[in-house]
């Protein structure tokens, strides 16, 4: 047992004697946040911060120009946190918003070619991220990693319906 499982009073039965699954399953939680953090810390040079990113990257992907309502629902937030991100990303000239033929009050969001530039420019920092964390690792290593994490998402899906939806 680790010792944050004592101090929690958390008794683990691990099936495997000798592993211990907890700190197994909190040092990839701790890389997934390190992952982040310094992504975060990186972006911020481009001077967006991550909700900003998020928008900017997913609205490159698209084939065509999605409404404020789909980049809610997209996003899993509500409408006027949609509207807050957008007018940061509109006043930089990120991001324009077109009316919807129709309907005044539905608009279409498009990336701008500035917009385009801070995703390319993403791009590259996420590169140099990914390849300073797998730094030193075979591609053994990674092939088995992703086989493990894949099984594990497959794990999760069949534990929680919720995530049995989920990309």
């Amino acid at each position: 047992m680790s010792d944050t499982e004592r101090k929690a009073g958390v008794t683990v039965e691990s099936k495997t004697p000798g592993i211990d699954r907890f700190n197994i399953v909190m040092s990839f939680l701790r890389t997934d946040r390190f992952h982040r953090c310094a992504a975060e810390s990186q972006v911020k040079k481009l001077g967006i911060h991550r909700s900003q990113h998020m928008m900017l990257m997913h609205l490159a992907h698209c084939s065509e120009p999605p409404t404020q309502a789909e980049l809610a629902k997209v996003f899993e937030i509500s409408p006027a946190a949609v509207t807050v991100t957008l007018q940061k990303l509109e006043k930089a000239g990120l991001v324009a918003r077109a009316a919807v033929d129709g309907n005044n009050r539905a608009k279409y969001i498009s990336i701008t070619p500035e917009g385009m530039n801070i995703v390319r420019q993403s791009w590259e920092i996420y590169k140099a991220l990914d390849e300073a964390m797998l730094a030193g690792l075979s591609e053994e290593d990674l092939r088995k990693f992703a086989e493990v994490l894949s099984r594990m998402q497959e794990n999760l899906r069949s534990f929680s319906p919720e995530v049995a939806t989920l990309d």
